[in-house]
Formats: structure tokens, C-alpha cells, sequence
């Protein structure tokens, strides 16, 4: 019995690596049954066969798991397994999706691993004041990183952060560059990169499947699918649901229990986004799943839809000065 990890996980069978080489593995009949078959990033023992090839007997305990719904809705996909940093890579061109980001980053404060924020191709487009602030506010406190795999700015950051023992983990939608930053970390055109596409800068999946890689200057990295291909997210219902408690928590806090988190004295909410705690985007997502629970219960009353309306104009253009004024003051 020897020890390995899993480095790509095929239809039916796996790529494990070892000190004594690469073996092709299947599992035993008991992954079968419990259905928990072994995942990029996994620690196995296998037993050795002829022909270069080997079974699976045991998986190790994970240190973490990234992990989302499944496509259909039922149960958890395992993305990765045993990651200790997560690069969320978002391109400066039509790829830019702030609303896509947070859905990433709340995938990954669900999974406890650190994430970073990699806004890639800043040799094409130049980023833009509002764009990095827009970033940072949806990060918090979460490090943003501006670079371009292509010509290597910012990437002597990128590695900084991985040191021999880290296994890293990208993270993002096709076209935002994975590939393009794997190949740069890897000192080797190792990952397909193809053209993308001139009217929405998306990708054309050049990768397929998640695939492990030592590199040269130590340290782990995998890279994975775009979006599409993860089928990330179908569902946002537990999304917003995280958005609604953290705000709710710091509500609680509020001077006054019917305080509108707008404009009112002695509001925890506002005073939680001026300390890097909320973000703007985050309330404005908060005072829509409200005005839609509101709409709900009002459904039967005309009179009352009349005001939810009203109302929604209304609070839509306090939240949009109030974003303003704080943005004009965060580019001074």
C-alpha cells in the first residue's frame, strides 16, 4: 500500500501521483455504494498492479472542500479538495461581473478557505477608479490583486502568496484567463488558451475537467472549468439567504428597532458598510429581498402593491445617492 494524490479525475478512472510515478487508479467496490468517490486535491492509499495501474482503497481526511450545489439541485459537487487559498479571477473586459464575484465569494466563505480577488488583463483594458472600487467593496476584506498573465504584471504578488506547501485553487468564469495564469505559473504553455469572443469576452472552455499541478517555484495549483461548464449557482435561494443574516445580525445592533438602514441615527448597518463590514451591493440586495417579501404578502391587496411600488422608487433612489456620495468620497 502506498500513499498518493489525486491530480485529475476522469470518467472512470483517476490520475494519482506518487514518489514512485503517475498511476492510472479505479476504487473499490465501497465507493460505490457510499457514493463519496475521490476528488482533486484528495490524499489516497492505493495498492499497486500490474501494468502501471492501481486501486484506490482509502481516501484521507480532508483539511477543506470547495463545494457547491449540484447542477440538478440535489445534493453537493466537491470542486476541489484539501485547498488552502482560492484565486476568484475576473477579467477587466467584458468578463467584469461584480454580481458574479459575490457569488463566488460567498462559495468560499461558505468552504472557511481564504480567498484572493485576481482582476486579470489589465494589459488590454487599464482598470478603471470606480471598477476597483466597486471590487473592493464587494471583497471587504478580501485581498484584490490587478494583473495580466499575459505580460506578467502584478504576477510576482500572485506567487507570493504560495509557498511550497499551499494548494491553490482558480476560480472563475471561461475567458477570465486561468489558463493563460496557469501556463505563467507553470513557465510553460501546459493549458490550451483559445481566443475570446470579441462581443462578450466569453471563453470557449479550453478547460475541461480540473486538473492538479506542481509548480516549478513550489506549491500546488488547480485549475478548473469556467462557469458554465460547473453549472455554479443555478440555485441563489441559500446565497441570499447568507446576504439576509449577516445584515440582519448587524441590524440587531441598530438604535432603533424599526431603523430603515438608510439614513436613520445610531443605524449599525450603514455604520458596518463605512467600516468595510457590508457592502453597498450587499444592501442593495438586502432592501430587494425585503421589498419582495413585502410584495408577496401584499400580493391580495391592490392598494398595498400600489405603495410597494411607490415605495421601491422611492428607496431605490435613497440607496443610489447615498452610493454617490459614499464613492465620491472613497475617490477623493
Amino acid at each position: 500500500m502506498i500513499k498518493g494524490r489525486i491530480i485529475e479525475v476522469h470518467r472512470t478512472n483517476y490520475t494519482v501521483f506518487t514518489e514512485q510515478g503517475e498511476f492510472v487508479a479505479t476504487v473499490r467496490g465501497v465507493f460505490h455504494e457510499e457514493g463519496d468517490f475521490p476528488k482533486v486535491g484528495d490524499y489516497v492509499s492505493l495498492e499497486l498492479l500490474d501494468d502501471e495501474k492501481a486501486v484506490i482503497e482509502t481516501v484521507e481526511e480532508r483539511s477543506s472542500v470547495i463545494k457547491r450545489k449540484s447542477a440538478d439541485g440535489e445534493g453537493e459537487q466537491i470542486i476541489a479538495a484539501n485547498v488552502d487559498i482560492v484565486f476568484i479571477v475576473m477579467g477587466l473586459d467584458g468578463d467584469f461581473n461584480v454580481n458574479r464575484l459575490e457569488r463566488y465569494l460567498l462559495l468560499v466563505q461558505q468552504s472557511g478557505v481564504k480567498p484572493v480577488v485576481v482582476l486579470n488583463k489589465s494589459d488590454l483594458l487599464k482598470p478603471k477608479s470606480e471598477q476597483i472600487a466597486e471590487v473592493e467593496a464587494a471583497a471587504g476584506e478580501v485581498k484584490v490583486l490587478v494583473v495580466s498573465a499575459t505580460n506578467g504584471d502584478g504576477m510576482n504578488e500572485f506567487t507570493e502568496l504560495i509557498t511550497n506547501e499551499t494548494t491553490a485553487v482558480l476560480l472563475g468564469s471561461s475567458g477570465a484567463g486561468k489558463s493563460t495564469i496557469t501556463n505563467w505559473l507553470l513557465e510553460e504553455d501546459r493549458q490550451a488558451v483559445k481566443e475570446i469572443r470579441e462581443d462578450d469576452s466569453r471563453g470557449r472552455h479550453t478547460t475541461t475537467s480540473r486538473h492538479l499541478f506542481f509548480l516549478p517555484q513550489g506549491g500546488f495549483l488547480i485549475d478548473t472549468p469556467g462557469m458554465r461548464e460547473l453549472g455554479v449557482l443555478e440555485n441563489d435561494a441559500d446565497d441570499e439567504q447568507i446576504v439576509f443574516d449577516k445584515i440582519e445580525e448587524f441590524s440587531n445592533r441598530c438604535k432603533f428597532s424599526n431603523c430603515d438602514h438608510e439614513k436613520s441615527v445610531g443605524c449599525a448597518v450603514l455604520a458596518a458598510i463605512e467600516s468595510g463590514g457590508i457592502s453597498d451591493r450587499e444592501l442593495n440586495n438586502y432592501h430587494k429581498l425585503i421589498r419582495e417579501r413585502e410584495f408577496h404578502e401584499a400580493k391580495g391587496s391592490h392598494a398595498a402593491a400600489q405603495y410597494r411600488v411607490q415605495n421601491e422608487k422611492r428607496q431605490s433612489q435613497q440607496i443610489a445617492a447615498a452610493q454617490r456620495q459614499r464613492l465620491s468620497r472613497g475617490l477623493r
